[in-house]
């Protein structure tokens, strides 16, 4: 079963233009198989597409982070990670 992680990104139009989610993510701990971004700009634009999207793709435990992007491979999380299923 393959872990999944949706990043939510609030307070931007979108991540900057080299933003690197998997590196994001690896260095505030966590770890996925798969990486998925919600934003307006690029990626999903609902929780709910990206979570089918991870979810028809085998991972079995899904997680969402919100949190705001500062860089091309930095994230401030605005709590903790939710785990949405699995």
């Amino acid at each position: 079963m393959k872990d999944g992680l949706i990043v939510y990104l609030v307070s931007t139009p979108g991540p900057p233009e080299e933003f690197d989610a998997p590196a994001a993510i690896r260095d505030l701990g966590y770890t996925a198989d798969q990486v998925e971004v919600v934003a307006p700009a690029q990626g999903f634009f609902t929780v709910e597409d990206a979570w089918h999207f991870l979810y028809t793709r085998g991972c079995g435990r899904i997680r969402l982070v919100v949190g705001q992007s500062e860089g091309p491979g930095r994230l401030r999380p605005l709590g903790p990670a939710v785990r949405l299923c699995g």
